[in-house]
Parts: C-alpha cells; sequence; structure tokens
C-alpha cells in the first residue's frame, strides 16, 4: 500500500472518528501544558534557584553597636553551626556617584555620551566585593584579573533616573547594551560630599553609628567587564561592582581628604577606620533556609544583626515557582493520561466497527503491517493537529506574555522565559504526539492480527 493510499483511508476514516475532537483538544491542551508552563515553571525556579546560591542572599549583616566585634567574637560567630565565613567590610558598599565623564580606549572623551549622561543626571550605585566573593564575568574581565580602579557594568545598564509619568513611573526603559561600553573610562562623583556611615565605638559613645560627609572627589573606573543582572541575584540596572581593593582605595581617599591624618587620635573617624572591630562585618551562611537559624544564634549572643539576608527577593516569587511547578506536573500527567485513555478507546473503536473491513483488506492480500500503519496514521494525524494548534497558542502565549514583562518594572524580567525552554519543550511535545498514539495502536495490535479474511462479512 503506498503512503498516499494510506493517508487517503486514514483521512476517510478519521472523518468517521468519534473520539478525534477529544483527542485533538487533550493534545492541545497537553503542548499548551508543556510548553507554556514548564516554560515558566523553568524559568522562575531558575530564577528562584540562582538566588539561593548567590553569596549575598546568604549574608547577614553584623555591626559592633553592642560591643566591638574583636577577633574573639569573630571566632565564636564562625562556630555557629551552618556559617561558612564572616567578612570585614573593607570596601564601599552601595555609595552613590554621578557619571561625569566618558572616555573611549584611547583616553579621549566620548563627546555624544557624554552629553547624553549630563543631559539625564547619569547615577549609579557602587559596590565593592567582600572577602572571597566572585562574580561570573560574560564578557572582559574578572574583577579579579584586573588593575585596581576597574569596574563591571549590568548587562542591561540603565544610569537615569525613572521619569515619572504623573500615574507611576515608567518602567519602559531603553537600556544600555553594557557590551557596548567595554573599554570605556568613566568618571565618576559623589556629587556635593561622599556620605558614608560609621561604627561609633561602644565603649566611648552611645550605640550605633553616625553619618560622616567626606569629600566628593572623582575617581575614572575602566569599565573591563559585563555581568548579567537577574531581578532575584546580585545586581540592578544602575549598580557597577569593583574589586575589594578598589573600594578600599576609593574610601581611603576619600577619608584621607577629610582627616589629612589618617593617624589622628583625636577622630572618632579616624579611630573607626583604623579598627577592624569597628567596622560592619558579614556573616555568609551556607544556605537560605538557615539563615534564620543563624541569626537567632547571633541575637541570643547580644551580637547585633540584621533580621534580613543583603539580597532580598518577594516571596510571592518563591510562591509562584512552587506553584507552576506543581501545576506543570499536575496539568502534563492528568492530560497525558487522558489522552492515552482516549487513544486507547478510539484504536479499540476503530477494531471492533470496522471488524469488517479490516477482514476485507487483508481478503483482498494486504498485510497486517499496511493496515496497522493506516490505523496509526489516523490516531497520528489527530495528535498532530493538535500540536500544531497546541504549538502555535503557547508560542503566542509566550510571546505576549514576555513582551508584556519586558515593559513592566525591573523585577518583572524573571518572568521573561528564555525561548530555548519553549523550543525544548516543543521537541518534547511533538516526540509525545508521535509516540503516544504509536504505543496506543501498538497494545490494540493482538486485536488486529486476530481479525481474519472470513471477518469480512460479519
Amino acid at each position: 500500500m503506498k503512503i498516499r493510499n494510506i493517508n487517503f483511508l486514514a483521512s476517510a476514516n478519521l472523518k468517521g472518528n468519534r473520539k478525534s475532537g477529544t483527542v485533538i483538544a487533550l493534545t492541545v491542551i497537553l503542548v499548551i501544558s508543556l510548553t507554556v508552563i514548564s516554560s515558566f515553571s523553568l524559568t522562575i525556579t531558575g530564577a528562584v534557584n540562582e538566588y539561593k546560591q548567590d553569596t549575598r542572599a546568604r549574608m547577614l549583616e553584623v555591626d559592633p553597636w553592642n560591643g566591638a566585634l574583636t577577633e574573639d567574637v569573630i571566632e565564636s560567630i564562625e562556630q555557629i553551626e551552618h556559617v561558612e565565613s564572616v567578612n570585614e567590610l573593607k570596601g564601599m558598599w552601595d555609595h552613590g556617584f554621578y557619571i561625569t565623564g566618558v572616555s573611549d580606549e584611547n583616553g579621549e572623551v566620548n563627546e555624544e555620551l557624554q552629553q547624553e549622561y549630563n543631559d539625564k543626571d547619569a547615577f549609579i550605585s557602587a559596590w565593592s566585593l567582600i572577602g572571597d566573593e566572585k562574580m561570573n564575568v560574560i564578557a572582559g574581565d574578572t574583577l579579579d584579573d584586573s588593575p585596581t580602579f576597574s569596574c563591571i557594568i549590568p548587562s542591561l545598564f540603565y544610569p537615569f533616573d525613572l521619569e515619572y509619568t504623573g500615574e507611576g513611573y515608567d518602567n519602559n526603559l531603553d537600556y544600555i547594551d553594557g557590551e557596548s561600553l567595554l573599554g570605556k573610562t568613566i568618571t565618576v562623583c559623589a556629587g556635593e560630599y561622599f556620605e558614608d556611615l560609621y561604627n561609633i565605638d561602644p565603649e566611648d559613645s552611645i550605640n550605633g553609628n553616625e553619618w560622616v560627609y567626606l569629600p566628593a572627589l572623582e575617581y575614572k573606573l575602566k569599565i573591563v567587564g559585563v555581568y548579567y543582572s537577574s531581578p532575584t541575584a546580585k545586581g540592578y540596572y544602575d549598580d557597577i561592582y569593583v574589586s575589594e581593593e578598589t573600594g578600599v582605595l576609593i574610601e581611603e581617599m576619600a577619608v584621607e581628604a577629610y582627616l589629612d591624618d589618617l593617624t589622628s587620635d583625636d577622630s572618632l573617624v579616624a579611630k573607626w577606620w583604623n579598627t577592624p572591630s569597628l567596622h560592619t562585618h558579614y556573616v555568609v551562611v551556607d544556605d537560605v533556609d538557615n539563615i534564620e537559624a543563624v541569626y537567632n544564634e547571633l541575637t541570643e549572643m547580644n551580637i547585633v544583626c540584621a533580621g534580613d539576608s543583603e539580597l532580598g527577593i518577594r516571596e510571592s516569587v518563591v510562591t509562584m515557582s512552587y506553584i507552576f511547578s506543581i501545576a506543570s506536573v499536575l496539568m502534563i500527567a492528568v492530560t497525558m493520561i487522558l489522552l492515552v485513555i482516549n487513544l486507547m478507546q478510539s484504536s479499540v473503536n476503530s477494531l471492533i466497527e470496522r471488524k469488517g473491513e479490516i477482514g476485507l483488506l487483508k481478503a483482498v492480500g494486504y498485510r497486517n503491517s499496511q493496515i496497522f500503519a493506516c490505523l496509526y496514521c489516523e490516531q497520528l494525524k489527530m495528535t498532530v493537529y493538535g500540536f500544531v494548534i497546541g504549538a502555535a497558542s503557547s508560542g503566542a502565549i509566550i510571546f505576549i506574555c514576555n513582551l508584556i514583562f519586558n515593559h513592566l518594572d525591573y523585577i518583572a524580567r524573571l518572568y521573561i522565559v528564555d525561548w530555548s525552554y519553549y523550543f525544548i519543550f516543543l521537541a518534547i511535545s511533538l516526540a509525545a504526539a508521535i509516540t503516544v498514539p504509536l504505543i496506543c495502536q501498538l497494545i490494540t495490535l493482538h486485536k488486529l492480527n486476530k481479525i481474519q479474511p472470513k471477518d469480512a462479512m460479519s
């Protein structure tokens, strides 16, 4: 039997198949479940897992407000179960700078970029890495391999204020490709002054900390790398990072310009600067789930500790990851079971209702394999129809959702689905659409073999 004959018989039989509409609908639901729900589940779960692995998501701030963080105190903190390390804050921590100049690789001022940054008051937040903290760089050099006064910027860079539209802030941002700025040097300045928070010696004064306003110096930072900024991991569209060494140098230059003499015994700022036990420290916990236990231990030790990790995440994001994970498994399992049941019923009904027809085909010389191919082609047509409809529907859903999330606030970007996920699950859906009817048809093969030519008279 030629392929076109098989296709002709399958199409003719399909018109009289009472289960065809149900099978096609179930296949559509299966494809949408596999592609849309599973893609969103993988996207959000990946974002949550990325957050949990980030150092700053497992980092608790401790301050010397109830007593200096001496070597003995630090050692006692390190002995707490689940504590990985304790790191002194030596460099900068979320310091704001205006971008006052932009120059290219040859040191020449980029007039176009500088004019744009000046017109829009380009402003960035600068952070130092802490201790052994690392950052993955997707382009350029890592901070560890770069000289001092280097920095890395986010892949989606937007160092400008959000515009207020009357109803809220405009989140439809025209992001700058961070890689386009590799090799360029930005000149940054704190504005009127360099604002810093220092801890007062608890033995000499009241508990707590004080603001000190240091001179606003200019610093030139060469952009040597670009990092992938994620709404759940470290980084934001206006966050840049420098090495710990660079952060210390920037702080030291500002403090020295303020004090003239860093060794002065008369200044609380000088005493704070030269006394590590008066510096803020960060406790790195081995797992996000153990943060609460470590916080309770630190509180019992009368150590002032922040109640949350340095890198927060919305509870709704974690909830959504659970919902999508459970929904994905349930929808796929239920739909697959119903699809198999209906395909089995369709196969059995085809054999029962067409017993005489099949017997006649055998009587005129058609083999079991040819008749099997015809029946399988009929089932395959139903699932492939459903696959095509489901693929088009799910592709449209993901496209529209990505378009919407791309123009909402920055945190909504974590819901943007990578198209590679879609195509992977689409391939799985296609495999299911081809193999499931084949398996169902093979299960009923013994019934096909029992039909004899004499059954043509049935």
